[in-house]
């Protein structure tokens, strides 16, 4: 009888590693977990702010530094190129540093505030593209810091909180506009301009002088250090946290030789059997699958939010004040929605509202293609249920990876890499369309980006029709690790009986 006692004991201790692992986050009072919750949406908000407000400025930045659109989409590339740096570097510094996630949030922030006060000063494409990627690649630590924080915080409650971060971005990307706007240039008409917009023949280089003459000169360094200061603001309550706060979570210190040998070792940190509970080939379909979907995902929304006030002034000649109104109520639809997804993920399986966002974003990319090819009124109207519906699908990614498999530091980084990658792609294509064939372009991208996005939606639905989810295959561990210690207790009080 007693040997059997050490083989009852292994579920024992696979649970005790699983409540280190989660750290010191289960213990937190609810009031804890929101207001941590909300200083983490605080930081979305921030990343709203300095990582759109190109969106606003893109003519400004353009006249400026002497460039074409093509350049400056090159040069806003750069994000997506750091944000592929920060998060291949941020999965393995979330995975080792853990109980440092809360000083690497103040520290990017710091360091992407820095770059934004930088940026405006840029004359040159190539230094343009450096700052870019140094906040991509702050994003990207960022972000699988944050989300983990978010996943360690609620568990299987993750859902909602997950949309009301990233709803924190589009509220950041909402006020931008607003920030922007009263400096931004406003270029004086001329009617040499005027008639530079009847032909697309050879261009003529005497309508260049004219563009120099403004009402109002461009000013937008004051926005981008407004922009930075509240940035570096915010940092300030994760220093807080880390040094201050009145829980930590240095739990990794009581682990075992063993179990630290086996965290660190790189082949189980790589292996996707790992996220999928020793399930390989699932893990490597999960994981490869939301690449893809990410890719696209990420790279549509790049384009539609850095170019609708771009679009909608050459294409429909609007004005710059209501141009970046049009930006301003995107961006209101676009936090909108993901609000929306916060409230309905309480009721609503992610694997449904991942297709009903993908669904709706093709039908408004196709009523886009139809009715705003040559109508302003349309163009206002559809790009808010455009933006309504592609602003969840981020974090509904996440909250569908997290309810299938366990997303570590590293999982979240092949995510985002995914994304990266896209907004690379996605960024390079509509700069050289736009660029070379016209506005049209625009509309013709993002028509294929809501293809792709519904098919893959659906693709990731039936390829794990009926296989549940990872917390009731938890639920069902932790109900066979307590019928063991009824065992193992009863075996030590008839041993004990017996002496």
């Amino acid at each position: 009888m007693s040997g059997t006692i050490p083989q009852q004991t292994k579920p024992d201790m696979s649970l005790e590693k699983e409540e280190k692992q989660s750290g010191d986050h289960q213990g937190l009072s609810t009031g804890a977990k929101v207001v941590k919750t909300i200083f983490l949406v605080s930081i979305w908000i921030c990343l709203g702010l300095f990582l759109e407000i190109t969106g606003p400025t893109q003519k400004d930045l353009k006249l400026r530094a002497n460039l074409n659109y093509e350049d400056v989409s090159r040069a806003v590339s750069g994000r997506s190129i750091g944000f592929f740096i920060g998060a291949a570097i941020g999965g393995f510094l979330v995975d080792k540093l853990d109980p440092y996630c809360d000083l690497m949030l103040a520290v990017c922030l710091d360091l992407g505030g820095t770059a934004t006060i930088i940026a405006p000063y840029a004359q040159s494409i190539g230094l343009m593209w450096f700052l870019f990627v140094m906040q991509g690649t702050f994003e990207g630590i960022i972000n699988i810091a944050g989300q983990k924080l978010v996943l360690e915080i609620w568990q299987e409650k993750a859902s909602s909180p997950m949309f009301l971060l990233h709803f924190g971005f589009g509220v950041g990307s909402f006020i931008v506009p607003q920030i922007a706007n009263p400096f931004l240039a406003i270029p004086k008409p001329t009617p040499a301009a005027e008639l530079s917009n009847i032909t697309t023949l050879d261009p003529i280089s005497t309508t260049a002088a004219p563009v120099t003459e403004y009402l109002r000169e461009s000013r937008i360094e004051w926005a981008y250090l407004i922009v930075a200061l509240i940035t570096m603001g915010v940092s300030i309550v994760f220093y807080y946290y880390q040094f201050c706060g009145k829980w930590s979570r240095n739990t990794g210190v009581h682990k075992s030789k063993k179990e630290s040998d086996d965290d660190t070792a790189i082949l189980k940190i790589i292996d996707p059997a790992t996220c999928a509970d020793g399930k390989r080939l699932f893990g490597i379909q999960v994981l490869g699958l939301l690449f893809f979907f990410f890719f696209i995902a990420t790279g549509g929304e790049r384009v539609y939010g850095k170019f609708i006030r771009s679009f909608a002034i050459d294409k429909y000649n609007l004005d710059g004040d209501e141009a970046s109104l049009l930006n301003s109520v995107f961006w209101i639809s676009y936090a909108i929605g993901r609000f929306s997804g916060f409230v309905a993920a309480r009721w609503i399986s992610i694997r449904m509202i991942l297709i009903i966002e993908s669904t709706g974003a093709l039908v408004s990319a196709i009523l886009l293609n139809i009715f705003a090819d040559d109508s302003s009124t349309g163009l206002w109207v559809l790009t808010q249920p455009m933006a309504f519906f592609i602003a969840p699908c981020f974090p509904s990614g996440v909250g569908w990876a997290d309810f299938h498999i366990h997303l570590s530091g590293l999982g979240i980084t092949f995510l985002l890499l995914g994304g990266a990658l896209g907004g690379v792609c996605f960024m390079w294509i509509i700069g050289y369309f736009y660029e070379q064939y016209g506005p049209l372009y625009f509309l013709y991208i993002i028509q294929a980006y809501g293809i792709l996005l519904c098919v893959l939606a659906f693709i990731l639905h039936f390829s794990t029709w009926g296989k549940g989810h990872r917390f009731k295959d938890e639920m069902k561990k932790e109900e066979v690790v307590e019928v063991n210690n009824i065992q193992l207790n009863f075996y030590k009080k008839s041993d004990q009986e017996k002496e």
